[in-house]
């Protein structure tokens, strides 16, 4: 797109001026400098019009995952491919809103198969997922009379996650599997005849048949002896819109993912089997292992999750097979609500709540419940709850 500056703008409207005058009082020399005033922005459109810039950009932007608040660098680098020097560029990247306002920068004029390049930073304002650009980049004539604009379309994506916070060594002591896990030393000092068995299903092993629960029971039980080796946790976010207020990072929602995100990934990191579901019946996590690839399917998770308009399932799923603790972090609950949390048969069940109405209740059924408030930081609320050594009640 080809445009005349304001510059050229103001001397085309002098010189139509100065032509009318200068035709009226009959003075030549007016007229001759009017019409200089018209030929010079003309000089400049056909300067811009006839320029055969050969522009090349690329766009490098590091990190791309930052948390809520962080900041990102991006540089902007333009290559000149033609066999002229190009005069001042101005650049012009589109930003989105949850990232900044768009950047405005000054390239010098570039050589003959030369680059340049201009750096500007990114804020993560809002947890979600956004891309940077397209690029335009406009072409100005020596004298700053007119203007030609060349667009790019390529864009750049960056992830804003939620911060994860640190929990300490909260839950540290029920690292799973081998012979040091309190969860396996606990179910071992039972004895084999009191592995927690469960249903027979297609495809298990005849040898893990529990034959004295079968014979109590009346139906073929198998024992869970894979649960010490294989310890899961399920975490449980609120996402209904009804059970959270305010707008924005300081939305108690927000609040509920961050700490979901921090307990999520502090129990990965230290091999546990994670889980991450939402009280709208979602299954937005199912981790094994602290891999990069987990890790990255986690914080996309938490990423990209929003509050719905929907009622909390009658059925959460909290004792799926392996699980040894439970965590829920819930906004408010009404009395029906709060019925569907029923504590878990097994393991550490842990309750971050933001109504308080709730709580006596939760902790009849076995919940350690901890209250808070947008003021409140996670780690203070988790440090309530949190998994002590030994195998919590």
């Amino acid at each position: 797109m080809r445009t005349l500056t304001g510059r050229g703008r103001t001397l085309v409207a002098a010189g139509v001026a100065g032509t009318g005058a200068g035709w009226l009082l009959d003075e030549p020399a007016v007229t001759a400098v009017a019409l200089f005033l018209i030929l010079l922005p003309a000089i400049g459109a056909i300067t811009v019009r006839r320029s055969r810039f050969a522009l090349g950009s690329r766009r490098e932007v590091s990190p791309t995952r930052i948390t809520v608040g962080g900041v990102a660098d991006v540089e902007l680098i333009v290559e000149n491919g033609s066999r002229f020097t190009t005069g001042l560029l101005l650049l012009e990247d589109t930003v989105p809103a949850t990232l900044g306002s768009p950047a405005h920068l000054l390239l010098d004029r570039i050589p003959s198969g030369a680059q340049r390049s201009q750096r500007y930073s990114v804020t993560g304002f809002e947890r979600g997922r956004a891309r940077i650009g397209p690029l335009s980049v406009v072409i100005t004539d020596p004298f700053g009379m007119a203007t030609v604009t060349r667009s790019f379309a390529s864009t750049s994506g960056v992830m804003v996650v939620p911060e994860i916070v640190s929990l300490g060594s909260g839950g540290a002591t029920m690292t799973p599997g081998g012979h040091n896990d309190t969860m396996f030393r606990a179910l071992a000092a039972r004895g084999d005849d009191d592995l927690l068995p469960r249903e027979h299903r297609p495809g298990d092993d005849i040898r893990h048949i529990h034959w004295r629960a079968t014979a109590r029971l009346g139906e073929l039980m198998v024992r869970r002896e894979e649960q010490a080796w294989h310890a899961a946790i399920t975490i449980v976010l609120d996402d209904r819109i009804s059970a959270h207020h305010g707008v924005g990072t300081s939305s108690t929602f927000e609040w509920a993912v961050t700490a979901a995100a921090s307990v999520a990934m502090h129990f990965l990191r230290q091999g546990w089997r994670v889980i991450v579901l939402t009280t709208s019946g979602r299954v937005l996590v199912q981790a094994q292992q602290p891999s990069s690839a987990a890790i990255d399917h986690l914080m996309q998770a938490f990423a990209d999750i929003r509050p719905i308009d929907a009622a909390m399932v009658p059925e959460l799923g909290l004792d799926s097979d392996g699980t040894a603790a439970v965590v829920a972090v819930l906004g408010r609950l009404s009395s029906e609500d709060a019925q569907v949390m029923g504590r878990p048969v097994l393991g550490f069940a842990g309750c971050l709540l933001l109504d308080p109405g709730p709580e006596a209740h939760l902790r009849s059924q076995g919940w350690r419940v901890s209250c808070w408030h947008r003021g409140t930081s996670v780690a203070e609320a988790w440090s309530r709850i949190a998994m002590s050594a030994g195998v919590p009640r």
